[in-house]
């Protein structure tokens, strides 16, 4: 299991959707925009460090202001995400998602000299994680490979950011880099 398939069944519970804070990349939200025509001020929110307990202190994506750290997320309310439609229950934006919505609920794994070895289920998600289908892992992987191919810029963007220090600035001036609606 893991090398070429993955033995999993969505069975769209929601919890994805309702239970998980999404991280796009910059990347993903100019696919939501310019496929969907939504106004990133409206979708996005970002969250405090005290907000979000799985991303690591050292992650190179915590954009700094004002003493504060931040990170990019999907607006969510009370029943879940910004996307999420409210009566059919079902993501309003499936085809211009974000890669983490893409890959959820798979951990990619790789040996030790950075190769791909084999994708897996996440072990501590609320993902139900039925074992009852087969999800090929070359998808996935193509996914995963997209997503790398943005991280450095992600990171350099990160970087200018916050090496910018305007003292009122604010987090939601980071969509500024690279989102200009004119």
């Amino acid at each position: 299991m893991g090398k070429k398939t993955v033995r999993f069944n969505c069975t769209h519970c929601g919890h994805c959707c309702t239970d998980v804070i999404c991280l796009p990349t910059p990347w993903d939200v100019m696919r939501i925009v310019r496929m969907t025509g939504a106004e990133p001020y409206k979708f996005l929110k970002f969250v405090l460090s005290d907000e979000i307990g799985e991303v690591e202190d050292s992650d190179p994506t915590w954009l700094e202001c004002q003493g504060e750290r931040y990170l990019m997320a999907v607006r969510r309310g009370k029943k879940g995400c910004f996307f999420l439609d409210k009566k059919s229950r079902h993501c309003s934006i499936y085809e211009a998602r974000p890669i983490l919505c893409r890959l959820y609920p798979f951990k990619l794994n790789e040996t030790r000299k950075g190769e791909f070895k084999s994708f897996t289920l996440h072990a501590d998600v609320g993902c139900p994680k039925h074992t009852d289908g087969t999800v090929e892992t070359a998808p996935l992987y193509e996914l995963y490979l997209d997503d790398s191919r943005h991280q450095k810029d992600y990171e350099d963007l990160v970087r200018v950011f916050n090496s910018r220090r305007p003292k009122k600035r604010k987090p939601k001036d980071f969509i500024k880099l690279f989102h200009d609606p004119r």
